[in-house]
C-alpha cells in the first residue's frame, strides 16, 4: 500500500512518533503523570493515550478492535483488560496519581476506570451502563456520565457529573461532585456544586434551564479546585469541609471577561481547570469563538496568558487554542492544551492535535498529531492537496477522475501521481450550471461515471451533468419531476451512477426505492424498483424493493451492482450488496436485511456491513463499491475503516485492507491502515482507495 496522491495528515487512530501520531477530533481530557509523560482521553477513539517525555505516542489501553453497535442501547464499549483487550465509551476525563496510576472518567459507560502502570484497566466504581447518582460501596454506586476527574496525594478520587434525568436535559436538577475514597467508598460531596444553572434559548423566547458538569482539580494537599461554567466562578474546596469563591462572583447573566482582583473577575464557559506545580490554577475560558488560557492566583487574581484572535470555528486553524476543550499544564509550566481544525467554510474536522504554549504564553508548538493536510493544490504525488476526495473512476488512458467533495470540483490524477483540476474549486456551491469545465463547481460531488468516449457523467442532487473531453458542460437529465412526492421525495439525491457499454446511464436514487435507466440522450424510464415504493425484495424490475440506494458499479458483462440499507435508522432495514443483470433482474449477493449495520465477515448470508447515514462520519462519506475482472466486489467501510471482498466464486466476505476500528494510513504490506476510506476503483490488480485527504493504492494479492 502506498500514498498515490494528496496527503496523510489529518486524523487517526495511530501511535508512533509525535509527527506520525494520529488522534481523533475528540481530544477530550489532558494529564500529566509524575515522570512528565502526557495522558489522553482520546474519546472519538474509545482509548486512553500517552505521549511520552521522548515523543513517543502509545496507546495504554483501549482503542483496539471492537465490533460496536452504535443502535444499541445503551451502546455497549466496555471491558476490563490489559491494554487494548479494554474498552471504553467515550471517556472525556483523566487524571494520574502519585504512583503512575491513571484515573478514567469512562463517560457513556457511566463509570470510574483505573489503569495501573502495567496498562491493566479495571473498574474502580460504579455500574456499567447505569446512569444515576447512588451512593456507597464501589460496585454498588452509580455515575451519571462522568466527565472530569480529579485525584489527591492520599489517593481519594473525585469526579464532577450531571445529575441523572434519563438522557434529557432539561429535566437535571444538579451536578454533583462525588468522591471515591482510598477504601472504595463512594459519597456525595454535593450534589448540586452550582448555585444558578445554565440556559438555552430556544424559539419563541423560550429557555431551558439545566446544569453542566463543573471542571476539577485537586492539589496534594486535598483543596479541591472547581471551574463552575453555569455561576462563571472558580471555587475551592478545603479539607475541612470549607467552600470559598476564588475568583469571580455569582450572580445572574454574569459571564464575561475581565481580568482582575478576585470577585472583579469575569469567566465564561471555563472548559477546564488544572494546577501547576507550585497549586497555581489555570482555566481555559472561551464563548465558542474566543478561547483564553488564565492564571488565577492563589489570591484570586485573575490574568490572561493566552489569547486567540477571534476566530470561527469553521476555520482550518493552527498556533491558536480557539478550538481548544482540555487544559493541562508541565513540569516546566507549560500549558497544554488539544486543538482540532476544520475545512474552511465546513464542519468536518481535518486534524487534531496536542499544543504546548510556553509558561508566557508567547510561543507555542505541536506537541504531537499533525495540522491539516486538506486544500485544492494541484502538484505530483504529496504536493497535492485533496477535501475528502470520494469517488473514482479511470478512463481508457489509465487517468484516474476524482470527485473531490468538499472542494465542489472535479480532479484527475494521471499513472505517475500528477493531478490536475477540472472545474473551479470554492467554498459554497449552489449548483452546477451548462457551461465550460474552467468554469463550473460541481456541488459536493461524490461519484461519477466515464462512457467509453471518455465523457464524463456527474450528477448533483437530482440532476446529472455532463462533461466532454474537450470541456464541454452540458445537463444530461432533470429528474425532480419523476422524483417528486407530497411527502417530500423532490429533495431525493442520487447516489449511484454506471453506464452499460451502449452509452446508457443508470442511476441510483436514495429514497425513491428505484434505478432509473437513462438513454444517451436524457430520457429516462425505471429499470429496477418501483417509484416512492420502499422495502427489500429481489426480483425482476418492478417487483424488486429497495430500501436507501448508494453507490453503483458494473463489471465486464454488464452486471450492476449497487449499496442498499444505507438509511438504517429511518427504516430498519440493514445494508446489504445488490446485483442486477442487464435484463433487471435483482438479487442480494451479501449482508443482512434483517439485521443492524456491523462489522461481520464470512458467509454471504452472515456478513453484516456498515455503509452509510450513521453518526460518527460526515454523512458525505457513504460505502462506495468496486468490481474487478474476476467479479470480485471490493466495498468500502469508512466507519470501521477497511475495505471488504466479496469474493465471486462463493460470496465469502472478509477483510482485506485496514485494521478493524484504528484509522490512520501505514504504508507497506496488508492490511496495513487506512483513514476512513471512501472512493474506491479497481485497475489491473490495483485497489484506488480515496481516504480524507489522499489517494492511495493497493496492489491486490
Amino acid at each position: 500500500m502506498s500514498l498515490l496522491a494528496g496527503s496523510t495528515d489529518g486524523l487517526g487512530n495511530q501511535d508512533g512518533a509525535a509527527t506520525v501520531a494520529r488522534f481523533s477530533k475528540d481530544i477530550k481530557g489532558l494529564a500529566v503523570s509524575p515522570s512528565g509523560d502526557v495522558v489522553i482521553a482520546d474519546a472519538g477513539n474509545n482509548a486512553i493515550r500517552k505521549i511520552s517525555t521522548t515523543g513517543q505516542v502509545s496507546t495504554v489501553a483501549g482503542g483496539g478492535v471492537t465490533n460496536i453497535s452504535i443502535y444499541a442501547t445503551p451502546i455497549v464499549n466496555y471491558a476490563d483488560g490489559t491494554g487494548t483487550a479494554a474498552q471504553f465509551g467515550a471517556p472525556e476525563a483523566v487524571a494520574v496519581d502519585s504512583a503512575g496510576n491513571t484515573y478514567v472518567a469512562d463517560t457513556k459507560n457511566h463509570v470510574v476506570r483505573k489503569i495501573d502502570a502495567a496498562g491493566k484497566a479495571t473498574t474502580l466504581a460504579g455500574q456499567p451502563g447505569k446512569c444515576g447518582n447512588a451512593d456507597g460501596s464501589a460496585p454498588a454506586a452509580t455515575f451519571c456520565n462522568p466527565s472530569s476527574i480529579a485525584v489527591d496525594g492520599a489517593g481519594t478520587v473525585y469526579v464532577a457529573e450531571m445529575g441523572s434525568a434519563n438522557g434529557r436535559i432539561s429535566q437535571v436538577s444538579g451536578n454533583p461532585i462525588r468522591k471515591i475514597s482510598a477504601t472504595g467508598e463512594v459519597t456525595t460531596v454535593v450534589f448540586k456544586a452550582s448555585q444558578m444553572p445554565s440556559r438555552q434559548h430556544f424559539s419563541g423566547g423560550a429557555y431551558v434551564y439545566f446544569y453542566i458538569p463543573v471542571r476539577l482539580a485537586v492539589d496534594a494537599g486535598g483543596t479541591l479546585y472547581v471551574a463552575d461554567p453555569n455561576d462563571h466562578v472558580v471555587r475551592k474546596f478545603e479539607p475541612n469541609g470549607q467552600v470559598t469563591v476564588l475568583a469571580g462572583t455569582v450572580s445572574e447573566n454574569n459571564a464575561g471577561y475581565m481580568d482582575g482582583a478576585g470577585t472583579a473577575a469575569k469567566f465564561h464557559s471555563l472548559d477546564a481547570i488544572a494546577l501547576d506545580r507550585q497549586n497555581q490554577a489555570y482555566v481555559l475560558d472561551g464563548d465558542g469563538v474566543n478561547k483564553r488560557i488564565r492564571r488565577v492566583g492563589s489570591d484570586g487574581t485573575v490574568s490572561t496568558i493566552v489569547q486567540s484572535p477571534r476566530c470561527s470555528m469553521f476555520e482550518t486553524l493552527g498556533q491558536s487554542p480557539c478550538s481548544a476543550t482540555h487544559l493541562a499544564v508541565d513540569a516546566a509550566g507549560g500549558l497544554l492544551v488539544n486543538e482540532f481544525g476544520s475545512m474552511d467554510g465546513s464542519a468536518y474536522v481535518t486534524y487534531s492535535s496536542v499544543r504546548r504554549f510556553t509558561a508566557d504564553g508567547l510561543t507555542s508548538s505541536v506537541v504531537a498529531g499533525s495540522l491539516s493536510g486538506f486544500g485544492a493544490l494541484d502538484g505530483t504525488g504529496g504536493a497535492a492537496r485533496f477535501a475528502l476526495p470520494t469517488g473514482l473512476a479511470f478512463g481508457k488512458g489509465g487517468t484516474l477522475y476524482v470527485a473531490d467533495s468538499l472542494n465542489h470540483t472535479l480532479r484527475t490524477i494521471s499513472a505517475e501521481g500528477v493531478t490536475r483540476t477540472l472545474g473551479v474549486p470554492t467554498q459554497s456551491c449552489y449548483r452546477a450550471e451548462p457551461g465550460r469545465v474552467t468554469e463550473t463547481s460541481f456541488c459536493y460531488v461524490t461519484t461519477l461515471a466515464l462512457d467509453g468516449a471518455e465523457n464524463l457523467y456527474v450528477p448533483t442532487g437530482n440532476r446529472i451533468m455532463k462533461v466532454t473531453p474537450a470541456g464541454d458542460v452540458s445537463l444530461l437529465v432533470d429528474l425532480t419531476a419523476w422524483v417528486y412526492s407530497p411527502g417530500g421525495a423532490g429533495y431525493d439525491q442520487v447516489q449511484g451512477i454506471a453506464l452499460d457499454s451502449a452509452g446508457n446511464v443508470y442511476v441510483a436514487m436514495e429514497t425513491s426505492g428505484v434505478i432509473f435507466k437513462i438513454s444517451p440522450t436524457g430520457q429516462p424510464v425505471v429499470f429496477a424498483g418501483s417509484l416512492h415504493v420502499r422495502g427489500h425484495a429481489d426480483g425482476q424490475g418492478s417487483a424488486a424493493r429497495f430500501s436507501a440506494l448508494g453507490n453503483m458499479t458494473t463489471d465486464a458483462s454488464g452486471n450492476f451492482y449497487v449499496v442498499d440499507g444505507k438509511d438504517y435508522p429511518s427504516q430498519g432495514i440493514g445494508p446489504t450488496v445488490r446485483k442486477i443483470t442487464p435484463e433487471g433482474v435483482v438479487s442480494t449477493i451479501a449482508g443482512k436485511a434483517d439485521a443492524a449495520p456491523g462489522w461481520v465477515d464470512g458467509a454471504r448470508d452472515v456478513a453484516r456491513f456498515r455503509v452509510a447515514d450513521e453518526p460518527l462520519i460526515s454523512s458525505l462519506q457513504s460505502a462506495q463499491l468496486a468490481v474487478d475482472g474476476s467479479g470480485n466486489v471490493y466495498i468500502t467501510d469508512p466507519i470501521t475503516s477497511v475495505i471488504r471482498k466479496i469474493a465471486a466464486a462463493d460470496g465469502q466476505v472478509s477483510t482485506l485492507v485496514g485494521q478493524p476500528g484504528r484509522y490512520g494510513f501505514t504504508a507497506g504490506p496488508l492490511p496495513g491502515m487506512v483513514n476512513r476510506p471512501v472512493g474506491i476503483a479497481v485497475r489491473n490488480s490495483t485497489l484506488y482507495i480515496s481516504m480524507p485527504n489522499a489517494v492511495v493504492q493497493v496492489h491486490l494479492p
